[in-house]
């Protein structure tokens, strides 16, 4: 059933966001297309001026309306009049969160994709995509030659990867569970949502601060440079990226099952 969700969100996150990716990359061949045809000489420069204001425009509406979408789709299908129907599927609410959960990483890598492909376009005629393709390339090289050996550079890959994921994912996880707790308010539960955020980030950093300073942050950070650096070095490298990776999936996991338990036991729709 949770592919099923997976697919439904795709459609209607899919709907909305790729055609905003398409009209970046086509407005990105048209400025290309202004510039190889010098397009500056004509009607004082204003086509390839007003086209270079259309990119941008379209580039910041990329990353608005994935943003908007994600979490409408979170609010309005969970929250709003669909959540009716969709709390009577045969799918449990840990489901309903990962399918959100998923699609909004996806999306949210697609939109950066399509960025990226967008300034490729812009700058076909330059260095810069053989600069991008020379780079990657002296990356895969590093890691053939790499002094920790290849199989260790490919794990570091991975990790480095899935530590992208996991932030990703928390970051996405909070704002579902602000959400989540504003919609608890019998009024003005999105400026609630807002309100949630506000505080729970600084409750957060208060607790962070109060934790370092109490139980001797300093020295557990001192004590562990020591040790690590009583290890090969190689280790050392998995160690500080795996800790990281604990790092984000800690408090990503406190957010989940603090969204989960609110849409479970406090869930009013009224």
């Amino acid at each position: 059933m949770l592919r099923k969700l997976i697919g439904y969100e795709w459609k209607a996150c899919a709907r909305a966001c790729l055609p905003v990716y398409g009209a970046l990359l086509v407005v990105a061949l048209i400025n290309r297309v202004f510039s190889a045809l010098d397009m500056g000489r004509f009607l004082g420069g204003m086509p390839e001026v007003l086209a270079a204001m259309a990119y941008f425009g379209v580039m910041v509406a990329v990353f608005v309306v994935t943003t908007v979408i994600l979490i409408q789709r979170f609010y309005k299908s969970l929250l709003g009049d669909e959540g009716y129907l969709m709390f009577t599927l045969p799918v449990t609410v840990t489901q309903h969160i990962w399918a959100k959960s998923i699609i909004a990483l996806v999306m949210s890598f697609l939109s950066c994709v399509a960025s990226v492909l967008s300034v490729v376009i812009l700058s076909a005629n330059s260095r810069l995509p053989r600069d991008i393709a020379q780079f990657i390339s002296e990356i895969f090289h590093m890691f053939a030659r790499s002094e920790y050996g290849a199989a260790n550079s490919v794990f570091y890959m991975i990790e480095a990867i899935l530590l992208v994921v996991l932030f990703s994912l928390a970051g996405l996880l909070f704002i579902y569970l602000c959400i989540a707790l504003g919609h608890l308010a019998k009024k003005h539960r999105v400026a609630m949502a807002i309100v949630w955020y506000f505080v729970l980030t600084t409750v957060m950093q208060f607790l962070f601060s109060m934790i370092f300073f109490t139980t001797g942050g300093q020295n557990v950070f001192e004590a562990m440079f020591r040790w690590v650096n009583h290890i090969p070095e190689a280790v050392a490298i998995h160690v500080g990226l795996l800790v990281l990776c604990l790092g984000a999936a800690i408090p990503g996991a406190i957010f989940f099952l603090g969204t989960r338990y609110v849409l479970k036991n406090k869930l009013n729709l009224e």
